[in-house]
């Protein structure tokens, strides 16, 4: 569990007692293990020199962006105002200078990260997106400020220092972000938070902040790498917001307003205002709870992409062993329709027989594709149709073909002699 690697409180605790209420200070000697198996110093100089693009890069000191593209040279070939390669001379005279170099979106393309941020957003009911911080001794990236989203700090490697201060305001939204909000505002807002802590975040240690505290990290005398991992809370207010979408078939909603009268007429504005007021909680008494969180939890996690799928068909003499398992980072939707069930993948729709329902059922509650299940209730063809459904709509990983290391199992040629597997992390 990523959760329970990461604080030293059960889960269930945490999310009660800790999650969305105060800062938790985890020390490495609580933990089972650090997290240089998610993230390192030799994976940072892998990703920097193995084609990883300066649009993944921001390099700042004291909230100022510098120019990660300096000196980088053009690839002949690439669409105009793409981006380069990083000038890795560059990168190192960007940190001697006190630059903090900023690696984002680690979840979508190192693979170790991925994983884990599928893991914890499936414990939190969150997505869940990761960056890294590389901070050179005696520098600062970015001032005291707060986030809009829950924050895990994960200290790989050096130390680094944490002022915090008490939120400001409490659970800010998106619209809240702090460099969104006038110099003038965001001068009140640090003056009116008080002194929460002073720490350091050693080596494997662990930091967690809900959304709005206040903080300053800074580094002292060594280097210091971090992954932040940014959980952006689903709430209230993005219910709210779906129920407000779903108001433009209410026929009275959608019937123009006389601004000029309104504004001349604080009475008839206010009574205007309750009518729409009562329509929409009318309409939120009527709607289906189940598509309402759907069409929420689909859009919160639109940008949160599951792990990549196999892109190459299988050769035909090969058959592959293993089972079908459940794509990590997939969120589905099943609703009833006339003779059956419709499943909703994304934005992805197919029909099926209503005799799938039970083998969806566990899918969701178990996480575990029981295909021998499938075939029982539906006969070995049409269950085989069914998987290939659920496939090629993307919520079932196929078994793993020979060049395919997402399972330990060997692939099998049909006359039994083993398919030769590799490892693309270790080629």
């Amino acid at each position: 569990m990523s959760l329970k690697r990461c604080v030293a409180l059960p889960p269930d605790e945490f999310r009660a007692a800790v999650f969305g209420h105060s800062y938790l200070h985890t020390r490495a000697a609580d933990l089972a293990a650090d997290f240089t198996d998610l993230f390192s110093p030799q994976a940072l100089e892998e990703l920097l020199s193995g084609g990883l693009r300066t649009s993944s890069l921001r390099l700042v000191r004291d909230g100022v962006e510098g120019d990660v593209a300096r000196g980088c040279v053009a690839e002949s070939g690439d669409a105009p105002g793409a981006a380069p390669f990083p000038d890795t001379d560059g990168l190192r005279q960007a940190l001697a200078s006190g630059q903090t170099l900023i690696v984002r979106s680690l979840h979508r393309f190192h693979p170790p990260v991925r994983r884990f941020a599928h893991e914890l957003a499936a414990e939190l009911g969150h997505p869940v997106k990761v960056n890294a911080f590389v901070t050179p001794p005696g520098s600062q990236g970015v001032d005291l400020h707060f986030d809009v989203q829950d924050v895990l700090v994960l200290q790989i490697a050096g130390d680094k220092r944490w002022l915090l201060r008490t939120p400001p305001l409490p659970d800010p939204l998106p619209a809240h972000a702090w460099f969104d909000v006038p110099a003038r505002r965001r001068e009140e807002m640090r003056a009116a938070a008080r002194p929460l802590a002073d720490l350091v975040l050693r080596t494997g240690d662990s930091l967690y902040l809900p959304r709005g505290t206040m903080h300053s990290p800074m580094t002292r005398d060594t280097l210091s790498i971090h992954l932040t991992v940014a959980v952006s809370t689903i709430t209230r207010h993005d219910l709210l917001g779906e129920l407000v979408r779903e108001a433009v078939d209410d026929e009275w909603m959608r019937v123009a307003v006389d601004t000029n009268g309104l504004m001349s007429d604080p009475r008839l504005a206010r009574e205007l205002l309750g009518k729409a007021g009562e329509r929409l909680a009318a309409l939120a008494a009527d709607a289906a709870p189940e598509d309402v969180l759907w069409a929420v939890r689909k859009a919160a996690f639109r940008e949160q992409t599951p792990e990549p799928v196999q892109i190459l068909p299988v050769p035909k003499d090969v058959r592959p062993r293993g089972v079908h398992r459940l794509r990590a980072g997939v969120y589905f939707h099943t609703a009833s329709v006339k003779d059956g069930i419709q499943l909703s993948v994304g934005n992805r729709r197919v029909r099926l027989p209503a005799s799938v329902s039970p083998f969806l059922t566990a899918l969701h509650r178990d996480q575990v594709a029981d295909t021998a299940g499938l075939t029982a209730a539906l006969g070995e063809d049409n269950a085989r149709k069914v998987a290939a459904a659920l496939v090629d709509i993307g919520l079932l990983l196929p078994p793993s073909a020979p060049w395919d290391a997402t399972t330990s199992q060997e692939a099998v040629r049909p006359d039994g002699a083993p398919g030769r597997e590799s490892d693309p992390d270790h080629s």
